[in-house]
């Protein structure tokens, strides 16, 4: 079972080589550096010296793009939609959203840009962070649904208006995935559905030049037994074997509330002894820094690195 975490970096490599030999102390197999838009213009340290260093301790180096259009994940903070708000999110009134929108075509390029940015600086892998329905209609999204659907998008049934959001967030993935694997086919392909698009799960593992598929079963801060995290890890592992496709879970280190991280190591259990391909933790210190740290970030991140060595045999 390979193991690793996301992280959030630091632009100067003495801080990174640092962390990177941690990780490789509780035999980390891959890290997600988390790059937000403002790395690939002016904290550029990250993506230029990650992945030598990672490497260099045994560890695959792979990226996520956190908070890329003001979408997905956190860290949100778009330089990119100030300066094209033709690709913002439009409401059915005309009203403006401060998120990107997937489905136009200039958000896609500039994800694509980023992608080719990242294969360069010779990462490994380029996952895909929770791609979910939007509520959007603008221009490209109203232009999407005539060519798929015909009619007006405004004015369409709502089941059918959720059948084109989950069919949207299949064609992102499969753009993506069949641009990176097109122009850089070294680079593993991933991505995470949440649970709430587990509807989805089959139609992505059906995407050809998707690698690697899974989801954030993040139930820390609350008292849902862990038992009930098995059918839905196995019917994912089940819908990748399936599919022929890596499967990959995450469990949750960040905003874990005081007198809450027993329950990481009580689903962190559940996972290992399902046995995915790879399980990951989120995130790297329990996210210290940042406003999604958890309450008590040593007390969290200890019992996700006691997680992370009995996936290992530690």
């Amino acid at each position: 079972m390979r193991t690793g975490c996301s992280y959030m970096g630091h632009h100067n490599p003495k801080h990174m080589a640092t962390d990177m030999a941690d990780m490789a102390s509780w035999r980390c197999d891959d890290v997600f550096l988390a790059a937000q838009e403002n790395d690939f213009v002016h904290m550029t340290g990250k993506l230029d010296f990650l992945p030598a260093l990672a490497r260099d301790a045994g560890i695959r180096p792979l990226v996520i793009f956190w908070g890329a259009l003001n979408l997905f994940g956190g860290g949100r903070s778009s330089q990119f939609l100030l300066e094209h708000p033709e690709c913002h999110q439009v409401g059915k009134d005309g009203a403006w959203n401060p998120a990107g929108c997937y489905v136009h075509p200039g958000s896609v390029g500039r994800i694509q840009e980023m992608i080719d940015r990242v294969a360069t600086a010779d990462f490994e892998g380029y996952f895909v962070d929770e791609p979910s329905p939007i509520d959007c209609y603008c221009e490209a999204c109203r232009a999407q649904f005539g060519e798929w659907f015909g009619g007006d998008l405004a004015k369409a049934p709502a089941e059918q208006v959720r059948a084109f959001r989950g069919r949207c967030v299949i064609h992102y993935i499969e753009t993506i995935s069949d641009y990176t694997k097109s122009q850089h086919p070294q680079v593993e392909t991933s991505c995470c559905l949440m649970p709430t698009d587990k509807d989805l799960w089959e139609r992505a593992a059906r995407i050809d030049a998707l690698d690697n598929l899974g989801t954030d079963i993040y139930w820390v801060n609350n008292d849902r037994d862990v038992e009930e995290m098995t059918p839905m890890v196995r019917g994912l592992d089940a819908v990748c074997k399936a599919a022929g496709k890596i499967h990959h879970e995450w469990f949750q280190t960040w905003r874990v509330g005081a007198g809450r991280e027993q329950r990481i190591v009580d689903q962190g259990e559940i996972l290992i002894r399902e046995k995915p391909d790879a399980i990951y933790a989120w995130a790297y210190e329990a996210q210290i820094g940042t406003d999604e740290a958890s309450n008590d970030p040593a007390a969290a991140w200890a019992r996700a690195v006691e997680v992370l060595k009995a996936a290992k045999g530690l």
